[in-house]
Protein backbone atom coordinates (compact mmCIF):
# COMPACT_ATOMS: atom_id res chain seq x y z
CA UNK A 1 0.00 0.00 0.00
CA UNK A 2 1.29 3.77 -0.63
CA UNK A 3 0.37 6.27 2.03
CA UNK A 4 -0.17 9.56 0.03
CA UNK A 5 0.50 12.99 2.45
CA UNK A 6 0.49 16.56 1.15
CA UNK A 7 1.76 15.50 -2.20
CA UNK A 8 4.73 12.84 -0.78
CA UNK A 9 4.40 9.33 -1.61
CA UNK A 10 5.47 6.47 1.21
CA UNK A 11 5.57 3.02 0.91
CA UNK A 12 3.28 1.23 3.77
CA UNK A 13 3.34 -2.37 2.25
CA UNK A 14 -0.41 -3.72 2.22
CA UNK A 15 -0.41 -5.65 -0.76
CA UNK A 16 -2.67 -4.19 -3.05
CA UNK A 17 -4.57 -1.95 -1.04
CA UNK A 18 -4.08 1.95 -2.33
CA UNK A 19 -4.58 4.27 0.36
CA UNK A 20 -4.60 7.88 0.05
CA UNK A 21 -5.60 10.67 2.42
CA UNK A 22 -6.69 12.90 0.08
CA UNK A 23 -5.61 15.89 2.36
CA UNK A 24 -6.65 19.10 0.25
CA UNK A 25 -5.71 22.29 0.51
CA UNK A 26 -4.94 23.70 4.09
CA UNK A 27 -7.26 21.83 6.07
CA UNK A 28 -9.54 24.83 7.28
CA UNK A 29 -7.60 25.73 10.17
CA UNK A 30 -9.87 26.88 13.01
CA UNK A 31 -9.23 30.08 15.07
CA UNK A 32 -6.71 30.21 17.29
CA UNK A 33 -6.38 32.44 20.43
CA UNK A 34 -3.21 34.28 21.13
CA UNK A 35 -1.33 34.60 24.36
CA UNK A 36 0.72 37.37 25.57
CA UNK A 37 4.01 36.98 27.28
CA UNK A 38 3.85 35.53 30.92
CA UNK A 39 0.17 34.88 30.74
CA UNK A 40 -0.60 31.16 30.79
CA UNK A 41 1.49 28.47 28.24
CA UNK A 42 2.95 30.09 25.10
CA UNK A 43 2.40 26.54 23.61
CA UNK A 44 -1.20 26.55 24.48
CA UNK A 45 -3.92 26.64 21.32
CA UNK A 46 -7.67 25.72 20.50
CA UNK A 47 -9.32 22.47 20.13
CA UNK A 48 -12.79 22.38 19.68
CA UNK A 49 -13.31 25.94 20.79
CA UNK A 50 -11.52 26.08 24.44
CA UNK A 51 -7.73 26.61 24.79
CA UNK A 52 -5.56 24.64 27.23
CA UNK A 53 -1.95 24.06 27.47
CA UNK A 54 -0.02 21.66 25.58
CA UNK A 55 1.10 18.48 26.19
CA UNK A 56 -0.30 15.91 29.27
CA UNK A 57 -2.34 18.96 30.35
CA UNK A 58 -3.63 20.06 27.20
CA UNK A 59 -7.29 20.10 27.39
CA UNK A 60 -9.99 19.70 24.83
CA UNK A 61 -12.94 21.85 24.28
CA UNK A 62 -15.58 20.60 26.89
CA UNK A 63 -18.58 18.93 26.25
CA UNK A 64 -19.96 21.12 23.46
CA UNK A 65 -15.94 21.36 21.91
CA UNK A 66 -15.71 17.66 22.21
CA UNK A 67 -18.90 16.82 20.46
CA UNK A 68 -18.05 19.03 17.80
CA UNK A 69 -14.63 17.34 17.63
CA UNK A 70 -15.95 14.06 17.50
CA UNK A 71 -18.49 14.70 14.94
CA UNK A 72 -15.11 16.17 12.55
CA UNK A 73 -13.34 13.15 13.91
CA UNK A 74 -15.55 10.48 12.28
CA UNK A 75 -15.43 9.66 8.82
CA UNK A 76 -18.33 10.92 6.70
CA UNK A 77 -20.19 8.25 4.05
CA UNK A 78 -17.94 9.21 1.53
CA UNK A 79 -14.43 9.39 3.14
CA UNK A 80 -15.51 5.39 3.55
CA UNK A 81 -13.70 2.74 0.61
CA UNK A 82 -16.74 2.57 -2.27
CA UNK A 83 -17.59 -1.32 -0.55
CA UNK A 84 -18.15 0.25 2.66
CA UNK A 85 -20.72 2.98 1.60
CA UNK A 86 -24.06 1.59 3.52
CA UNK A 87 -24.59 3.53 6.53
CA UNK A 88 -25.88 0.97 9.72
CA UNK A 89 -24.94 3.48 12.45
CA UNK A 90 -25.49 7.47 11.47
CA UNK A 91 -22.66 9.18 12.38
CA UNK A 92 -23.79 11.35 15.32
CA UNK A 93 -22.01 12.73 18.28
CA UNK A 94 -23.01 13.88 21.95
CA UNK A 95 -22.06 16.09 24.28
CA UNK A 96 -21.86 13.91 27.27
CA UNK A 97 -19.63 11.07 28.41
CA UNK A 98 -20.90 7.18 27.16
CA UNK A 99 -24.12 6.14 28.86
CA UNK A 100 -22.92 2.33 28.86
CA UNK A 101 -19.29 2.32 30.34
CA UNK A 102 -18.24 -1.19 29.67
CA UNK A 103 -15.30 -3.11 28.18
CA UNK A 104 -13.52 -1.67 29.74
CA UNK A 105 -15.59 0.96 32.54
CA UNK A 106 -12.06 3.05 33.21
CA UNK A 107 -12.94 4.11 30.02
CA UNK A 108 -15.27 7.00 30.82
CA UNK A 109 -13.60 8.41 33.41
CA UNK A 110 -12.92 12.06 31.78
CA UNK A 111 -14.92 11.79 29.14
CA UNK A 112 -16.88 14.81 28.07
CA UNK A 113 -18.07 13.71 24.43
CA UNK A 114 -18.48 11.23 22.15
CA UNK A 115 -19.69 9.77 18.66
CA UNK A 116 -19.95 6.63 16.61
CA UNK A 117 -20.64 6.08 12.85
CA UNK A 118 -21.46 2.38 11.68
CA UNK A 119 -20.38 1.51 7.52
CA UNK A 120 -21.07 -1.93 6.11
CA UNK A 121 -21.11 -3.73 2.42
CA UNK A 122 -24.12 -4.11 0.58
CA UNK A 123 -24.00 -7.78 1.30
CA UNK A 124 -23.54 -7.17 4.95
CA UNK A 125 -20.33 -9.32 4.49
CA UNK A 126 -17.97 -6.58 5.62
CA UNK A 127 -18.60 -3.82 8.63
CA UNK A 128 -16.64 -1.24 10.23
CA UNK A 129 -17.82 0.55 13.24
CA UNK A 130 -16.62 3.42 14.56
CA UNK A 131 -16.50 5.25 18.10
CA UNK A 132 -15.12 7.91 19.12
CA UNK A 133 -14.48 9.47 23.23
CA UNK A 134 -13.38 13.01 23.79
CA UNK A 135 -11.53 13.24 27.07
CA UNK A 136 -10.84 16.48 29.13
CA UNK A 137 -7.54 16.72 28.78
CA UNK A 138 -4.89 13.95 27.90
CA UNK A 139 -3.77 12.81 30.87
CA UNK A 140 -7.89 11.46 31.49
CA UNK A 141 -7.42 9.87 27.76
CA UNK A 142 -3.87 8.28 28.98
CA UNK A 143 -5.16 6.51 31.92
CA UNK A 144 -8.89 5.31 29.97
CA UNK A 145 -6.20 4.09 27.42
CA UNK A 146 -4.67 2.13 30.42
CA UNK A 147 -7.63 0.40 31.40
CA UNK A 148 -8.46 -0.58 27.78
CA UNK A 149 -4.54 -1.74 27.27
CA UNK A 150 -5.10 -3.96 30.65
CA UNK A 151 -8.71 -5.22 29.71
CA UNK A 152 -7.75 -6.48 26.41
CA UNK A 153 -4.08 -8.30 27.68
CA UNK A 154 -6.03 -9.98 31.07
CA UNK A 155 -9.08 -10.96 29.05
CA UNK A 156 -7.79 -13.35 27.44
CA UNK A 157 -10.74 -16.28 27.36
CA UNK A 158 -12.38 -13.72 25.08
CA UNK A 159 -9.83 -11.90 23.18
CA UNK A 160 -6.11 -12.15 22.20
CA UNK A 161 -3.34 -9.53 21.42
CA UNK A 162 -2.61 -9.37 17.36
CA UNK A 163 0.42 -7.60 15.98
CA UNK A 164 0.86 -4.78 13.47
CA UNK A 165 1.87 -1.39 13.36
CA UNK A 166 1.06 0.72 15.90
CA UNK A 167 -1.47 4.11 15.23
CA UNK A 168 -1.18 7.57 16.97
CA UNK A 169 0.09 8.12 20.39
CA UNK A 170 -0.71 4.47 21.49
CA UNK A 171 -2.61 1.51 20.14
CA UNK A 172 -3.61 -1.79 20.77
CA UNK A 173 -4.98 -4.73 18.38
CA UNK A 174 -6.73 -7.33 19.33
CA UNK A 175 -9.17 -10.34 17.91
CA UNK A 176 -11.51 -13.00 19.23
CA UNK A 177 -11.33 -16.52 20.69
CA UNK A 178 -14.79 -17.26 19.85
CA UNK A 179 -15.10 -18.94 16.55
CA UNK A 180 -18.03 -17.23 15.57
CA UNK A 181 -15.92 -13.97 15.93
CA UNK A 182 -12.96 -15.02 14.36
CA UNK A 183 -13.30 -12.59 11.30
CA UNK A 184 -13.69 -9.86 13.47
CA UNK A 185 -10.67 -7.73 14.94
CA UNK A 186 -10.68 -4.17 16.70
CA UNK A 187 -7.85 -1.61 17.56
CA UNK A 188 -7.99 1.14 20.27
CA UNK A 189 -6.25 4.07 19.51
CA UNK A 190 -5.21 7.40 21.45
CA UNK A 191 -4.26 10.43 19.93
CA UNK A 192 -3.71 13.46 22.79
CA UNK A 193 -7.32 13.74 23.96
CA UNK A 194 -8.92 11.26 22.16
CA UNK A 195 -9.58 7.44 22.37
CA UNK A 196 -10.79 5.73 19.67
CA UNK A 197 -12.29 2.49 18.37
CA UNK A 198 -12.16 1.09 15.36
CA UNK A 199 -14.57 -2.58 14.40
CA UNK A 200 -13.71 -3.98 11.79
CA UNK A 201 -15.26 -7.76 10.75
CA UNK A 202 -14.70 -9.28 7.34
CA UNK A 203 -16.71 -12.76 6.53
CA UNK A 204 -13.73 -13.81 3.45
CA UNK A 205 -11.45 -14.04 6.90
CA UNK A 206 -8.90 -13.52 9.33
CA UNK A 207 -6.32 -11.90 6.97
CA UNK A 208 -8.59 -10.04 4.97
CA UNK A 209 -9.66 -8.18 7.92
CA UNK A 210 -6.18 -8.14 9.50
CA UNK A 211 -5.28 -5.54 6.24
CA UNK A 212 -8.50 -3.83 5.71
CA UNK A 213 -8.22 -2.61 9.73
CA UNK A 214 -4.47 -1.86 9.10
CA UNK A 215 -5.76 0.51 6.22
CA UNK A 216 -8.72 2.23 7.88
CA UNK A 217 -7.52 2.63 10.72
CA UNK A 218 -4.26 4.43 9.46
CA UNK A 219 -7.07 7.09 8.34
CA UNK A 220 -8.82 7.63 11.24
CA UNK A 221 -5.42 7.94 13.36
CA UNK A 222 -4.63 10.59 10.71
CA UNK A 223 -7.83 12.19 11.05
CA UNK A 224 -7.76 12.37 14.73
CA UNK A 225 -4.29 13.94 14.14
CA UNK A 226 -5.77 16.71 12.20
CA UNK A 227 -7.97 17.79 14.60
CA UNK A 228 -5.17 17.84 17.13
CA UNK A 229 -3.42 20.08 15.20
CA UNK A 230 -6.79 22.65 15.16
CA UNK A 231 -6.70 21.29 11.30
CA UNK A 232 -10.36 20.50 9.90
CA UNK A 233 -10.27 16.72 9.61
CA UNK A 234 -9.98 15.65 5.47
CA UNK A 235 -8.15 12.26 5.81
CA UNK A 236 -10.32 9.76 3.35
CA UNK A 237 -10.12 5.98 2.30
CA UNK A 238 -12.40 6.92 -0.28
CA UNK A 239 -9.56 5.00 -2.70
CA UNK A 240 -8.89 2.41 -0.49
CA UNK A 241 -9.96 -0.99 -2.15
CA UNK A 242 -11.48 -3.32 0.27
Amino acid sequence: MRFTTGGTTRAVGVGVLVLSLALTGCGGKKNKKKHKSGSGSSHSRTIGGATGGSGGGRTSGGSLGGAQDAKAILPPLDAMPTALRTVSTKPYSRAKAPSVCKDPGGRCKGAVANGRAGYRSDDKGESAGYDLIVYRNERAAERAFTAWKSYVENNRHELEVLGGPSQGDASITYGYTAPTRKTSQSIVIREGAYIATLDLRDDSGRAYARKDLRALSEVYAERMRQAARDETPTASAADVRV
